[in-house]
């Protein structure tokens, strides 16, 4: 946090020290600006976080030099000389109750209620939709992994057209569990515990990491395997494709919820997970028309229409837990990382 005002250094120290703010013993000054380069104010903004008697034009240097510094810059003022700052900024924030009107032009985002802790709570929503928009990338990338190779893999092994595990009424049915998932579940996911202890992100951090992406494709694959594994040792010892397809395509749909509930956070067990999201009416109708969905298909005459079979009860766990089993194993990661890294 740095201090800009046109109060004198006394001033400045002394409201600094009533608010807590972590400050150093320096004190610039904008007149020390003024015998300033560009380069050298880059180098004392890196140290010093209070700048005393400043005008306009010096506000908007510093927000400047930050800037180069490669920080992400969000400034606040309610004045007519801090226009050109909060212009200038990444992130201009103006006060809506006593901010002047060309501040607030000025300004990307205006406080209604003129209190800084609202700043705060903003960054720690922009964080939470910030994470569940790479929690519904990952979902994506890795729920498509399954029903891709699923659809190549079963050609290759010259598996009759009719008899496949995932015809096109079945990746139909599949897109409408997919899509409800992400626009409502995910996005409605609570904040991680640990959301406003992490450092700021760079700039240039892209969505789609590096380890994101291995994670998804990992989890993908091992969706991937015991569905089709499954169908395929169905299909070949029973020699019924209507039973294999049936048992693929549940540990499918399973597999889809428990990743939801192992996703929802990237540092927290599922069974602390599960306590939060069930607390969200909404994600919890959402799951449950899932499997009501499930049921309906296997166990009314809507099966013949899909060219399944109901499944006994015994077959229906089995699904279960290898629907488990293959999504499950992240729980370690996280496990191994939790006691790597505790959360504080």
């Amino acid at each position: 946090m740095i201090m800009i005002t046109g109060d004198n250094g006394i001033t400045a120290r002394g409201i600094a020290d009533q608010i807590g703010m972590d400050q150093n013993s320096r004190i610039i000054t904008g007149e020390q600006i003024d015998q300033l380069l560009d380069e050298e104010l880059q180098k004392a903004v890196a140290n010093v976080n209070i700048f005393s008697r400043v005008i306009p034009n010096h506000k908007m240097r510093i927000v400047q030099a930050l800037k180069a510094n490669g920080e992400i810059v969000a400034m606040t003022g309610d004045g007519v000389n801090d226009a050109p700052a909060l212009k200038s900024a990444d992130i201009g924030i103006a006060m809506g109750k006593r901010g002047s009107e060309v501040s607030r032009e000025a300004a990307d985002l205006i406080l209604l209620d003129d209190n800084f802790a609202t700043i705060l709570d903003t960054v720690e929503d922009g964080r939470r939709i910030y994470d569940n928009i790479k929690k519904a990338v990952n979902y994506i990338f890795t729920i498509h992994i399954p029903i891709a190779l699923s659809s190549l893999l079963g050609p290759l092994l010259k598996i009759s057209p009719d008899a496949l595990l995932l015809l096109p009424i079945h990746i139909v049915l599949m897109e409408l569990i997919i899509d409800p998932t992400c626009s409502i579940v995910l996005e409605r996911l609570p904040k991680e515990e640990t959301i406003m202890k992490r450092a700021p992100r760079k700039a240039n951090t892209p969505l789609l990491s590096h380890a994101l992406l291995l994670k998804s494709i990992l989890q993908g694959l091992m969706m991937f395997i015991a569905s089709f594994g499954t169908y395929y040792l169905y299909y070949i010892d029973k020699g019924d494709p209507f039973l294999a397809r049936t048992m693929g395509m549940t540990i499918i749909i399973f597999a889809n919820i428990f990743l939801v509930l192992v996703n929802s956070s990237n540092q927290s067990l599922v069974i602390h997970s599960i306590k939060s999201l069930f607390q969200d009416r909404i994600i919890c109708l959402s799951l449950c028309l899932t499997l009501l969905m499930l049921g309906i298909i296997l166990y009314t005459p809507l099966h013949l229409f899909f060219k399944l079979v109901p499944l006994s009860l015994s077959q229906l766990l089995l699904s279960l837990f290898i629907g488990a089993f293959c999504v499950f194993w992240y729980e370690g990661i996280k496990f191994y990382l939790q006691k790597k890294h505790p959360l504080k």
